[in-house]
């Protein structure tokens, strides 16, 4: 009987869908129409557009073989227009024969039906023509370099990783690789990420090493022709310095980058430049009903879901989230999310550009949505790792048991709760995927939203090592805090002494492969709240520490990361650390004695000096 009641409910859902979506035709006609006229201006604004290059090129060159596929979508934007015109003089003849009194209804509903479909097919138009204006000048044989520049949160990065995974199906390019470089490059990851994207394996550990490895796999490549996406690039970036070829020996490749500043584009030397603007009006209010899932037939949303898609000022990363946070909400909710955004504008966020106030209003409304405080604690967590960062998810979760957000009972359960937590950080816009499972990472602009948030409620802050660092804690209020992180590299050293007295999670982060982070005698001295440490030293970079003994100082310590840092944990430190619950050493060690002095040890990672299997009880077990 439930499973017949089970399949009655979904037939009827799908007959209330269908019969919705055909009323939609009848009641929601006039706009209907207005929609296929707003799409039809913008479409004729872009046919406009590249009729406009075509003609440059052939004043330029007397003669120009126009690409195949722009040939095709011109020809195919005429056929369109001309239907639209056709069904926009039907529409109007049958109106003038009514004097809009007594409406047909077989008409409207089949007016309104197919307006609906040419509609689509104006907005497929529209899309294609963005793509093809790139994929047209990556196809010239003099273009070595595209820029693609916009506002962030435009959705730059969408685009070119379309356009890279559409050129490669269609054969263009034999491979696509992509790696971000962000605002503060650093060239070794950048060089890891070009090369994994490629499927290569790069060993070398010296920068130029690694450079001269890319540039001797790029010409040995079997892969005839190769497309290179610097994705999120802010300052002139030396190629050479990467190990991407240019000039003469760069035939073969071809480089796709986007920016949010247009000179970047004339430094770097690109042939061509393509701005992506904001979403056209109806584009907006597109997106933002397909996010919140509402229907154009709910007339009563219609007007207020215009108004809130105007505040997102048409760019996407803001209407997805905020759709998002309105999701299964109701007209009255509608109203004040309308309100809130209306008078967060009249508040000039310090600090931020001008371009940049509306993404993060309308982003600081999402994470205001969130369901509750420990939702948002681990978005602002988020924010500790460096910018374009892969979060592993375990960390949240040791993170999470540490500082008992969800009052867990054991480092299984809050496993599954932040596992929910991550969903909805992602149903919200607010996290990424990687591609890997059990990794996300945070869009540029939402890490930096996160950061604002988090530094005006003095909960957490992230900082290069050294740099006026104990000045800023004086001047700023840094003690305050809850959770900091530090990112070093070998032309700084970390201060002594900093009193962070209400810090729980402190994170030290070495940037380079070839240097110890060296953390003085004193660093922890003024951090007894400390709750949570975590030294993380990318891939082959290595922290050192000379007296690992002061760890027993942080007597409220739970979790311990030591990555790549070759630290040999003290046997007194099982004796001293009684609330520690997770440890994770890759390259140290410990005894098994010492482990077994921990009492509330759930979880352990790493290697057991001396092991001995006679000195463990065959009750326990290591991870």
């Amino acid at each position: 009987m439930e499973i017949l009641l089970a399949v009655a409910t979904k037939l009827g859902e799908l007959l209330v869908d269908a019969t919705v979506k055909q009323a939609r035709y009848l009641f929601c006609f006039n706009n209907i129409v207005k929609e296929l006229k707003d799409k039809e201006t913008n479409l004729k604004e872009a046919q406009d557009g590249i009729n406009e290059k075509v003609e440059e090129e052939r004043q330029k060159h007397c003669a120009v073989v126009v690409e195949k596929d722009v040939e095709k979508w011109l020809a195919d934007v005429v056929e369109e227009m001309a239907d639209v015109r056709n069904l926009k003089a039907k529409i109007d003849e049958k109106k003038s024969c009514f004097n809009g009194w007594c409406p047909n209804w077989g008409f409207r509903y089949w007016m309104g039906r197919k307006a609906s479909k040419e509609t689509r097919k104006l907005s497929d138009l529209q899309d294609r023509g963005k793509f093809n204006t790139i994929t047209e000048a990556l196809k010239k044989g003099s273009t070595k370099m595209v820029g693609l520049h916009g506002l962030g949160g435009v959705g730059k990065t969408t685009l070119a990783k379309f356009v890279g995974n559409q050129l490669r199906q269609q054969k263009i390019f034999d491979e696509v690789g992509i790696a971000t470089v962000s605002q503060d490059p650093n060239i070794i990851n950048v060089q890891s990420e070009l090369a994994k994207s490629l499927g290569w394996v790069l060993d070398e550990v010296e920068e130029q090493e690694r450079a001269d490895r890319l540039r001797l796999m790029f010409s040995e490549s079997k892969s005839s022709k190769i497309l290179v996406i610097l994705d999120d690039v802010w300052n002139e970036l030396e190629l050479e310095t990467i190990g991407i070829p240019i000039g003469d020996r760069g035939n073969r490749c071809k480089i796709l980058l986007t920016t949010r500043i247009q000179p970047v584009c004339d430094s770097m030397g690109c042939d061509t430049r393509i701005q992506l603007g904001v979403l056209k009006r109806e584009e907006g209010l597109a997106l933002l009903r397909k996010h919140a899932g509402i229907d154009v037939a709910d007339s009563t949303l219609i007007d207020v879901s215009k108004r809130v898609a105007g505040e997102c000022k048409g760019l996407p990363l803001a209407i997805k989230a905020v759709g998002s946070a309105l999701r299964g909400k109701g007209f009255g909710e509608w109203k004040v999310a309308l309100h809130k955004l209306k008078n967060a504008k009249l508040n000039t966020i310090e600090g931020i550009g001008k371009d940049d106030q509306d993404v993060y209003h309308c982003l600081k409304f999402s994470y205001d949505y969130l369901n509750g405080e420990d939702s948002r604690s681990c978005f602002l967590l988020c924010s500790l790792f460096p910018e374009d960062y892969e979060i592993y998810l375990e960390d949240l979760v040791g993170y999470a048991m540490a500082l008992d957000w969800y009052q867990a009972e054991s480092i299984e359960e809050a496993r599954s709760l932040v596992s929910g937590t991550i969903k909805e950080l992602k149903a919200s816009s607010l996290l990424l995927d990687t591609g890997y499972d059990r990794y996300v990472k945070m869009h540029d602009i939402v890490r930096d939203v996160a950061l604002w948030i988090g530094s005006v409620g003095k909960k957490y802050f992230t900082s290069k090592v050294g740099i006026g660092l104990a000045e800023r804690a004086v001047e700023e209020g840094l003690e305050q805090y809850k959770g900091i992180s530090m990112v070093g590299n070998k032309k700084e050293e970390l201060p002594n002494g900093l009193a962070f007295s209400n810090l729980h999670i402190l994170r030290l982060h070495n940037t380079e492969y070839d240097y110890k982070l060296e953390v003085p005698e004193h660093f922890f001295k003024e951090m007894p709240a400390l709750k949570v440490v975590t030294i993380i030293v990318l891939q082959l970079i290595r922290c050192e520490v000379s007296d690992p003994s002061f760890l027993g100082k942080l007597k409220r310590l739970q979790i311990i990361y030591l990555e790549k840092s070759p630290i040999e944990i003290p046997d007194e430190l099982g004796d001293e650390l009684s609330r520690l619950k997770l440890l994770y050493i890759d390259t140290g060690s410990i005894s098994p004695i010492t482990i077994n002095k921990f009492p509330q040890l759930e979880e352990f990672y790493g290697l057991i000096k001396n092991w001995a299997v006679e000195e463990m009880s065959s009750e326990e077990s290591y991870a």
